[in-house]
Parts: structure tokens; sequence; C-alpha cells
């Protein structure tokens, strides 16, 4: 327990300022407690796996914990870095704290996305197909593939969880050496005074039963992911066209360029041939009519869509490409008013009471840069988007070492409101 204790006195900040027992300097305290709750539901969720967390009750209440674990992380961060850029707390030699900080922040916001591509419903497919997009223009399309089910997972589960918590060891560990950041102004008075750490863990405390209690109250929603079955018992026409399209290479996937063409599989053998051969093994035909003919009965059984993740049960990208071709995630998410369009991935399927628990509304800049720039119908769309948000947060990142540009938390004159205590 002595050992314990030193461990717990050496982590712990014992003096602040007086203003640091308020609420604003327990925020990044709280992010951590939201991070605890993300690690411990995912781990959860991780091992019991996606049939659990989809159809039994305490798999849709941990799924619920960890999507309003998401909500608290994110904007307990937000508000963090909100306190440290009115307080000019990046000012040196804390300047460090502060691009840690934003790091963080920005691999959380990838993360989250991530996050839904493993949901096993319809939002994991529309935002894997949006999400791709993106990173073809981003030209890192080759090494980045939300569409491969075992890559997500290995990127939201073990390498940007662990890239994260060793970035906020390395920030606490400099905040811990720095401390609270000081008044830049010699006009306020304040004084040195012993951390309340019992409101700490009060604040903590209630933050974990408001997780808890919202997520029971309020499910993470779930509309059942699209399927080729179902697209082709209501449209076999759309499913007949798009496989002709894919044997003579004019489709989507087969024309693919966004910066990149990732797709370099050959849409002909993977959606014709291929399933036409494990099919009818003894066939010999080769008109191209004849095999489709008999694939539009088979994806109506369900059948076709179980020989594409044959050939490669990890990756869901035949399959979601095939869908993506026939156009029927874009039209299923405009019919939920949640495409990229309407909304820049901001909006979660639709249906649920006061709108809880909320959609990624921490992406409503990019809702904004779409309507600003009409992205969703430019050809080099993903591009723009990629390069602008890439160059927003290089800057945002960089802040403290930009120029004049830091210098403006000090014109808008807030920083006393949060500084302000009662003697």
């Amino acid at each position: 327990m002595s050992a314990l204790k030193t461990l717990r006195d050496k982590m712990y900040i014992h003096e602040l300022p007086s203003y640091g027992n308020k609420i604003f300097y327990s925020l990044g305290f709280l992010t951590l407690t939201s991070l605890i709750f993300l690690v411990g539901s995912g781990i959860v969720l991780a091992f019991m796996g996606q049939t659990w967390w989809l159809t039994t009750g305490w798999g849709i209440y941990v799924r619920s914990v960890h999507l309003w674990s998401v909500q608290a992380f994110i904007a307990l961060m937000v508000l963090h870095i909100l306190i440290g850029f009115l307080t000019s707390g990046f000012k040196p030699p804390r300047r460090m704290v502060w691009v840690l900080g934003a790091i963080i922040f920005c691999l959380a916001l990838i993360q989250t996305e991530f996050g839904y591509g493993l949901r096993g419903d319809f939002s994991s497919q529309f935002r894997a197909v949006s999400g791709a997009d993106f990173w073809n223009g981003s030209y890192l399309g080759h090494w980045l593939n939300p569409l491969s089910q075992l890559q997500t997972f290995a990127l939201h589960v073990a390498i940007i969880p662990l890239i994260i918590l060793g970035l906020f060891v390395l920030h606490y560990i400099l905040e811990h050496a720095y401390g609270i950041s000081k008044p830049y102004r010699d006009d306020i008075k304040y004084k040195m005074v012993p951390a309340d750490h019992v409101a700490m863990y009060r604040r903590g405390g209630a933050l974990a039963v408001c997780i808890l209690v919202l997520a029971f109250f309020f499910h993470s929603p779930f509309v059942p992911a699209a399927t080729i079955a179902d697209t082709a018992n209501r449209n076999p026409q759309l499913v007949a066209t798009t496989l002709q399209q894919e044997y003579d290479r004019t489709s989507d996937t087969a024309t693919y360029l966004d910066s990149i063409d990732p797709y370099t599989f050959d849409t002909r053998q993977v959606y014709v041939l291929g399933p036409y051969a494990q099919y009818a093994p003894t066939s010999t035909t080769t008109d191209p009519a004849t095999m489709i003919a008999i694939l539009v009965p088979a994806a109506q059984s369900g059948l076709y869509e179980s020989l594409l993740r044959n050939a490669d049960p990890a990756n869901d990208t035949y399959v979601l490409r095939l869908l993506s071709d026939m156009g029927v995630p874009e039209a299923k998410a405009s019919t939920l008013n949640m495409s990229t369009a309407q909304w820049g991935m901001a909006k979660d399927e639709t249906g649920r009471i006061l709108g809880l628990p909320p959609g990624s509304w921490w992406f409503m800049p990019l809702a904004l840069l779409n309507s600003a720039f009409d992205l969703p119908n430019n050809p080099n769309g993903d591009r723009i988007a990629a390069e602008v948000l890439g160059l927003l947060m290089l800057i945002f990142i960089t802040f403290p070492y930009i120029p004049y540009l830091n210098r403006l938390p000090e014109l808008l004159r807030l920083a006393p409101f949060i500084w302000k205590t009662r003697e």
C-alpha cells in the first residue's frame, strides 16, 4: 500500500493556482475518465463479438455505453482544448503540451470513423465506403482501407488506441512537470492552494453515472446492413445491369480514380467469372448474359454474396464496392438524411427520440465544407476535402508556433473569466 500511495502522490499535482480547482481544469481528468470507459467497453465488445452486441440486451447496453463514452470523450476534449486556447495555455515552455493534445484530438476523430466501420449495421457500410473515398483522395488508400474488416479492427482496437494512450502519458508528464498554466497578464492575481482531488473525483463519478444512465435509456441506433440479396429481390434488373458493367469493366469500381486507384482487381473475374465458376463448376458456357442470368437468382438467395465473401473473408471490399456500384449506400443514406452531401458524416440514423444519442457532430465542419464548395458533385471533391482538412489539422497542431495567430486568444480577452475566483 505504501508503494501505491507513493506512486499516487507522485502522479498527483498537489498545489495549483487558486482557479485550478474550478471545473475548467478538471476537463483533462474527465476526458481520461471517458477514455477509461471507452477502453473498458471496447475490450468487452471485442471479446464478445458482433453477434452479441447486436442481438443481446447486455450487448446492446455495452455498445451504447461505448457510444456515449465517445460522445463524452470528444466533447470534453473539445472543451479542454478550448480552455487551453482561451487562457493561452500553450505559451512557452508549454508548446508541446498543446501539440500532443492536438495530435490526440485528430487521432480520436479518425478513431471514431474506424469504430463506426465495425458496428455491423448500415452506418458501418455507408461510412466505410465514404471513408474509403476520403482516404483515396488523400493518396493513402493503398494503406488505409476502411472496407477491410481486418485492417479496420486492428486500427481501431489496437494500433490507434495504443498511440493515443502513449501520447496521453506524454501529455500528462509534461503537464505535471510544468504545472497548471499561469496567467500571462500581470494584473491577474492568484495564490497557490492545495489541489482539491476529492472534487475532481466527484466530477469523474458524476460523469460515469451520466454515461451509464444515458446508455440505459438511449441505445446506440441500429439500421440493418444493406445486402446484395435485398437489392436483388427488390430490383433484379439493377443487379443484372451492374454485373454486366462489371463484366465489361465499365462500372464505377472498374473505372475508379480518386487521386489514386486502389481497386486494382479485375471486376470481370471477381464479380462474374469467379462466382459463376464456383456456382456452376461443370458449366462450359462463356456467354456473359447466360452467366449473369444464372447469378441473379443466386444473388436473390444470398448465395452470391457468400461467394464474394469467401474470396476474401476478412475483407468487405468486394461486397461493398458492388453495393456502391449499384448506388445502394448513397440511396439508403439519402432516405435517412445522413448522406455526405447533407450532413458531411455528422448524422447517424434517424428515428431516435429527441435526436439521442447524437451523431458525429464533430464532423459538422466537413458538412460546411461540402456545402461551401459543393464537394459531393465535384470529381475532385475527396482530394480537395482531404487537402483542406489536412491543412487545418496542421495549423491546429502547430498553432503555438505560428506568429501573430497565436496571439488571437489574448485579443478575445475571455481568459479572466476562467481565472476569476471567489475571494
